[in-house]
């Protein structure tokens, strides 16, 4: 039997759960789902340290002009093209400070979530999301932090983000983009956990402005969603797709002429959680 390597007890159960409900990674066929995974214990950037030590990468922080994409010109498919100001967050994130306003929609999901964070997600620095708007009251500390070999060639790009208020981690999400297995350009985070990551695949749309419009919601493996990947004591690779988890990520300007973004977190048909961000350029 397929069992997660000995850790704190929460960590190892979950990572059971995911093992006996998914499947065997395909090494091969599965590229366009992998990357990175976190070791034994908590995330923050000790992930990104080890990984550019495994590699004899340079670790670059506090650049400016630096993004999570250097373009989007993969997704020539759109009806209306991506209008520039979104273009230019993606690819200057650097550039951008950000204001963050958050709202758990229901009592029950706002339960579920302070036991995730208390259990789960404060411990291991990762998907850490406020539970208040208070928590996000000083704004949000946002670092684009890239993998580079002596070439300065980018293997990886890490958007890593505290709270102001408290220096908690938030998140640190590993940027890229893939093709599905049917050819279908997407954008590709990655979120490192222990022994595994959460991997959130990323339909791209736009609406009739321009603005973006990014979604992992999808039916069955292979399509846009929410994938965990776990790897067992012998190193074997397991991917658990969650068919009722979707986000919905809008990136627009507004009537003022604000860069904003609204991300919706949603179980079925039932809206948990929504984060509110408006991005200002800085220089």
């Amino acid at each position: 039997m397929a069992l997660p390597r000995r850790q704190v007890p929460q960590d190892w159960a979950s990572q059971l759960l995911n093992i006996s409900l998914g499947k065997r990674v395909d090494i091969e066929a599965d590229q366009w789902l992998l990357g990175p995974i976190g070791e034994i214990g908590g995330i923050s950037d000790r992930f990104i340290e080890n990984l550019a030590k495994s590699h004899n990468w340079h670790i670059r922080r506090d650049r400016p002009n630096v993004g999570l994409m250097d373009h989007f010109d993969i997704f020539t498919n759109l009806e209306v093209a991506i209008r520039q100001e979104v273009i230019d967050f993606y690819t200057q994130t650097s550039n951008y400070h950000l204001d963050v306003w958050t709202e758990w929609k229901q009592a029950v999901f706002k339960a579920g979530g302070h036991l995730i964070h208390k259990l789960f997600s404060k411990r291991i620095h990762q998907l850490n999301i406020p539970q208040s708007s208070l928590d996000t009251a000083l704004g949000m500390k946002s670092e684009i932090i890239t993998l580079e070999d002596a070439g300065a060639k980018i293997f990886h790009r890490v958007w890593f983000r505290r709270l102001v208020k408290t220096g908690e981690v938030v998140y640190s999400g590993i940027y890229s983009t893939c093709f599905l297995p049917d050819g279908t350009p997407c954008i590709k985070v990655i979120f490192p956990l222990p022994q595994g990551s959460a991997t959130v695949i990323l339909k791209v749309s736009t609406d009739e402005s321009g603005n973006l419009i990014l979604t992992s919601k999808g039916k069955r493996y292979g399509d846009p969603g929410f994938y965990f990947i776990v790897e067992d004591h012998k190193g074997q690779l397991y991917k658990h797709f969650l068919p009722s988890f979707h986000e919905r990520i809008y990136v627009y300007v507004d009537k003022n002429q604000t860069l904003r973004a609204d991300h919706t977190m949603s179980l079925r048909n039932a809206t948990v959680y929504e984060l509110h961000y408006r991005m200002q350029k800085i220089f």
